[in-house]
């Protein structure tokens, strides 16, 4: 009788640990989607950044939220992973990549100057010209809760999948129960707001170099190790083996996502109309989002609180994850108080 209640003990863990994943018909594309937890639990929808996949999460964050009694739902956006996939290499880069080193640096430095203003900001004023917005990827994360008839979602989006955040609870916020935008900006084009930093361009040239000599692990490695702050200093072996497993779900290099957020508005001036429970999250140390960006999506929101991450860069530190959650799952529990 004790060898059966320990199995039966077993299998229920299975059905309450479950993961769930497939290819999501939304908006005309495939998105790539994957589930952790018991679908009775409430949703959370996590929403990865820039050039980044769902493989980005942490699974210990996945975990420890599932831990406490949350569905959480990642998935790939568009043009990267197993989505589908827009941009494609131009031919320009593959005559570059039988050029000398040093003619690469020397034409990277130009893009980087024209991309960049005399304060240091990315100019983003590419509005209405890209093959997508972040309306789109908004809409493709709409669909995908439509897809697994889920109602509403607590969302948490970092970098540029905190700006999707915010255009997904300005333009649907039915879809929103409470709104978690972390080391994000209402728009880089936002007047009296920080660029990054000068560091960090030059760890970008240099990783842009990499990627031409086709030294692409050793790109992705670079780049992880330039967004990490001070508290928590990185490892390299844990970044590899983070980029490969990254690698393996699909990496696009040549995606229109910088495009997208460029081509899409600023959202600084209608952050007031979010009314959900917001929690805005970002680190002291952000070299390429500094952290006023933050300060300034939690001024225009007026039920929103602020946490702060000291010494830390653009990254989710393993060592803050039982913080992070901890306070995540108090935001989440707001709206039943």
């Amino acid at each position: 009788m004790k060898k059966l209640l320990i199995f039966y003990l077993f299998l229920s863990s299975i059905v309450l640990w479950s993961e769930e994943q497939g290819l999501a018909q939304v908006n005309n594309i495939d998105i790539w989607w994957e589930g952790y937890g018991d679908q009775k639990n409430p949703p959370v929808l996590l929403i990865m950044g820039l050039n980044a996949n769902c493989k980005y999460w942490d699974q210990e964050f996945i975990d420890e939220l599932v831990t406490n009694n949350f569905y959480v739902i990642t998935f790939d956006n568009r043009d990267v992973g197993k989505s589908t996939w827009f941009g494609e290499e131009p031919f320009v880069m593959k005559v570059l990549g039988f050029m000398p080193s040093f003619i690469n640096e020397y034409l990277i430095d130009t893009l980087i100057d024209l991309t960049t203003d005399e304060e240091g900001s990315f100019r983003m004023d590419a509005e209405g010209t890209a093959e997508y917005d972040l309306g789109d990827m908004a809409l493709d994360a709409a669909g995908l809760l439509d897809h697994l008839e889920i109602d509403q979602a607590h969302i948490v989006g970092v970098s540029m999948g905190g700006m999707i955040a915010q255009v997904l609870a300005l333009d649907h916020p039915n879809r929103t129960l409470t709104l978690a935008p972390i080391m994000t900006t209402p728009g880089f084009d936002t007047k009296n707001l920080p660029g990054p930093t000068k560091l960090f361009i030059e760890s970008m040239k240099r990783s842009f170099v990499l990627n031409l000599d086709g030294r692409n692990e050793d790109a992705e490695v670079l780049t992880h190790m330039s967004l990490s702050g001070s508290r928590f200093p990185p490892e390299e072996e844990m970044i590899r083996q983070k980029v490969r497993r990254i690698a393996a779900q699909g990496n696009n290099l040549y995606n229109l996502q910088t495009a997208a957020v460029g081509a899409s508005p600023n959202r600084l001036n209608r952050l007031k109309e979010i009314k959900v429970p917001t929690l805005v999250i970002h680190g002291t140390e952000d070299p390429i989002i500094p952290l006023e960006h933050g300060l300034a999506i939690a001024e225009q929101i007026e039920n929103s609180d602020f946490m702060i991450m000291d010494r830390v860069g653009h990254e989710l530190p393993k060592e803050l994850i039982p913080d992070l959650t901890n306070r995540l799952v108090s935001h989440f529990n707001s709206i039943n108080n």
